[in-house]
């Protein structure tokens, strides 16, 4: 790589960082939606109850890479609040779908709202770049998601080893 790549590369790695601190960041803050106030991670399952009434608490957890343990907490404040409640499914007794409430669905609306809104500020900010540009982008994020993709299974499969050694 030459040193002019280098130095790109160096940018681009310094741009991903603060991409991800300002991401961190705002999962990490309250929202609030219109008269609701919760966490990112509350309002992506209300999103997903919303996309899939019914859904269990375990396929909540796979879709979001959460523990079930985890989504169970989130649910059962969520169910505390009275946005969501469950329903015990009729083919497994030791299941429970969930479903929004009306409050609930109220919620899931304005998020909806919210994210248009968020989604239209970063079109007009865009707009300036031509379709290949953003094309040309996509595909090096892609590359950079891959990237990710593999430094977790490294460190995963590395976690793993020293555990197995240990036992």
């Amino acid at each position: 790589m030459n040193k002019k790549k280098e130095e790109l590369f160096l940018e681009l790695w310094n741009e991903q960082n603060i991409a991800y601190d300002l991401m961190t960041e705002y999962d990490g803050i309250p929202h609030c939606y219109g008269d609701y106030v919760l966490y990112h991670v509350e309002g992506q399952i209300i999103d997903l109850i919303a996309a899939h009434p019914g859904i269990t608490c375990t396929d909540i957890a796979d879709i979001t890479n959460k523990t079930t343990s985890a989504c169970s907490q989130i649910i059962k404040k969520l169910k505390n609040r009275k946005w969501i409640s469950q329903v015990r499914n009729e083919k497994n007794n030791r299941k429970y779908n969930l479903i929004l409430t009306v409050e609930g669905m109220k919620i899931y609306e304005e998020r909806k709202s919210f994210t248009s809104k968020c989604q239209e500020i970063m079109k007009i900010m865009l707009d300036k770049y031509t379709e290949e540009e953003l094309n040309h982008h996509i595909q090096i994020q892609k590359t950079i998601n891959q990237a990710y993709m593999g430094d977790i299974k490294r460190s995963r499969d590395a976690f793993s080893s020293i555990i197995s050694s240990k036992k």
